[in-house]
């Protein structure tokens, strides 16, 4: 059945009340197509979808949503309900939600899971989000270094059930510090009467709960590992981080630095967000922007306006050169942002960075500034001008390339210097200094050379 079809079909289940039809119906559908269909509904009968599934399928479809919306749903359930599907989640994504909700409905929740599960997931509320603690499990497999492989082999079909997705078994000593790490595969070929210590591997990297976690996406890309084990700082066993959370991190980051660059400031849904918190977020940067605009408007008027008055065709260049320096710096805004994120660049780089990105901006000033003052000199042949307004436009037209690849370059590796978030430098700020240095600095040149 297709997607629209089964909408289709749901819509009328939720039109006669036939909840057992809809179970049915998303019976076989995975999570992330359900997620995707709730979107052909309205948000009062996003809830009334979810309580026709399993709390297995209902705890895997939320976590496909998005924070916003996810909110908005939960705040429909009950303490019971939202347990209910906490208990199926893995200790990290119960951890997410619990963190989502008010501290009094939080704890009320927690009160309610099943003891085993807010076990393991009452540690992991103590750390921020964004932290490694924050995206760490502590479901995994672990042995002391007194186990046989039959002991370990027997434990991992104990636990089975509580614990998914497993690539290797870590290896403890009795004070619980992290020893070593065995592969399945070498766990399956070792002889079952083998001490675990005989055959398990050093453990080649490790991570602290309160780490960035953009610093863990870049051990999972240097090491390019599938688990990464996270201790305390006396080599305590906590929890690990899988392959799947890290991708995850990678699209919130993503986001998050498109946002940035947007000049929005934080992941906004179009629907689910109130209009308030929209308005609040974004107004600033627009009214920064605003403010640097005018600003450029009172330079012109008042200090250009005779140069202006005087070949009117000026004005005609500018949006020209700021969009070309405006498009050079966010060019080179975004390859440094992204070589950041990367950690292929550093802030000890930054003389050669600098030089390395303005040949470059001056490379594409001198192609467009060329062809740009040729354009003028043909719209205005007839102008005894012609010559000294195709050179104010030719250096304009550099000048901006090389001014706006430097900010590009420089402006996001100081803020990374100064433990701000590097995105920050593109959208407004660069479109404003653009603008001002672009028509300003033009109408400088022009007025000297005029």
């Amino acid at each position: 059945m297709s997607k629209p079809e089964l909408a289709q079909r749901i819509s009328e289940d939720l039109s006669q009340g036939n909840i057992e039809s809809i179970r049915e119906a998303l019976s076989n559908v995975h999570p992330s197509e359900i997620a995707s269909i709730l979107q052909n509904f309205d948000p009062d009968d996003h809830t009334k979808i979810l309580e026709a599934l399993d709390n297995e399928t209902a705890s895997e479809v939320i976590l496909e949503l998005d924070p916003e919306q996810r909110e908005d749903i939960l705040e429909d359930f009950d303490a019971d309900k939202i347990a209910d599907i906490a208990d199926e989640m893995d200790s990290d994504d119960a951890a997410d939600l619990l963190g989502e909700l008010p501290e009094q409905t939080a704890q009320s929740v927690l009160d309610k899971m099943d003891p085993e599960e807010a076990k393991d997931v009452k540690p992991l509320l103590k750390y921020p989000e964004d932290t490694a603690g924050g995206i760490m499990q502590t479901e995994l497999v672990k042995v002391s270094q007194n186990s046989t492989v039959r002991d370990t082999i027997n434990w991992i079909r104990l636990i089975a059930d509580e614990v998914e997705d497993f690539q290797l078994v870590f290896v403890t000593d009795n004070q619980d510090k992290l020893l070593g790490q065995i592969s399945l595969t070498k766990l399956i070929l070792a002889t079952a009467s083998t001490n675990v210590t005989a055959i398990m591997e050093p453990i080649e990297v490790t991570t602290t709960p309160y780490i960035d976690q953009e610093e863990v996406v870049k051990i999972f890309q240097k090491y390019d590992i599938l688990s990464l084990p996270v201790v305390d700082s006396s080599g305590v066993l906590l929890g690990r981080i899988t392959a799947d959370d890290v991708l995850d991190v990678l699209s919130e980051e993503a986001s998050e630095d498109l946002f940035q660059m947007a000049g929005v400031g934080d992941s906004l849904h179009p629907i689910y967000t109130p209009t308030r918190t929209r308005i609040l977020l974004r107004a600033p940067w627009l009214l920064l922007t605003l403010i640097g605009e005018l600003f450029i408007a009172f330079i012109i008027v008042y200090a250009f306006q005779p140069t202006l008055e005087k070949v009117a065709i000026l004005a005609a260049f500018m949006p020209a050169i700021m969009a070309t320096g405006g498009n050079v710096g966010l060019q080179t805004t975004t390859i440094i942002i992204r070589s950041l994120g990367m950690g292929t660049i550093n802030v000890k780089q930054m003389f050669k960075l600098v030089i390395s990105e303005m040949k470059v901006g001056l490379s594409l000033g001198l192609i467009c500034g060329i062809i740009a003052a040729l354009i003028g000199a043909l719209i205005s042949y007839n102008q005894p001008e012609v010559t000294r307004l195709a050179l104010a436009v030719f250096i304009a037209m550099v000048s901006a390339t090389l001014a706006t690849s430097f900010i590009g370059v420089a402006a996001p590796l100081v803020l990374h210097k100064l433990d701000f978030d590097p995105a920050a430098a593109s959208g407004p700020f660069l479109t404003m200094f653009n603008d001002i240095f672009g028509s300003v600095f033009y109408l400088f040149i022009a007025m000297l050379i005029l």
